[in-house]
């Protein structure tokens, strides 16, 4: 039975794998990526703070994240933050986001965590709003937002709510010399 679920999950994989290196199409082209300058579409390289929810006061040490953007509304985020027992490891989040400004956005994401013997003890729900600060150009470009997160049991008990501030840069291709 494993098995079977482990191979289909290979071969989603590889069939996305396959449409990314077939149909790149104009949102992998890049002058249509340097087009979208002040836009948030893209990957940010993202520090995250654990903060008190009132007073905006850090709570841990900063912690990296990696957000990309996609066109659409869709929001992939990896996270490196430091597990909450009897959490061991995180999975990516997905998620949704959309405008609510001129450089104002929202997004919300899902990400799921496991015990060590691999077993699914939370749901995270994480919300954020964002504001954009566009550079001179995209490698200067920052964004900021604040954030909730509610942690669920499996079965949908929350347990747990907490806050987090944070600030990143757009990851670009350094200017070759």
């Amino acid at each position: 039975m494993q098995t079977t679920r482990f191979t289909r999950l290979h071969g989603m994989m590889l069939a996305g794998m396959l449409t990314l290196v077939i149909a790149p199409g104009p949102a992998f082209d890049p002058e249509a990526q340097a087009g979208d300058r002040g836009k948030l579409e893209g990957t940010w390289l993202i520090e995250t703070t654990r903060v008190n929810c009132d007073t905006r006061e850090p709570l841990s040490a900063p912690f990296p994240t990696v957000h990309t953007y996609l066109r659409g509304g869709t929001v992939l985020d990896i996270g490196a933050a430091p597990p909450p027992d009897p959490v061991v490891t995180r999975s990516a989040a997905h998620g949704i986001w959309e405008r609510t400004g001129d450089r104002t956005f929202r997004e919300r994401f899902h990400s799921f965590s496991f015990n060590a013997a691999g077993v699914h003890v939370l749901t995270v729900e994480v919300t954020f709003t964002r504001s954009l600060i566009q550079g001179k150009d995209a490698e200067t470009d920052e964004i900021i937002g604040i954030g909730t997160g509610k942690f669920f049991t499996p079965t949908g008990v929350l347990v747990g709510e907490g806050c987090a501030a944070d600030r990143g840069r757009r990851f670009v291709f350094e200017e070759e010399e």
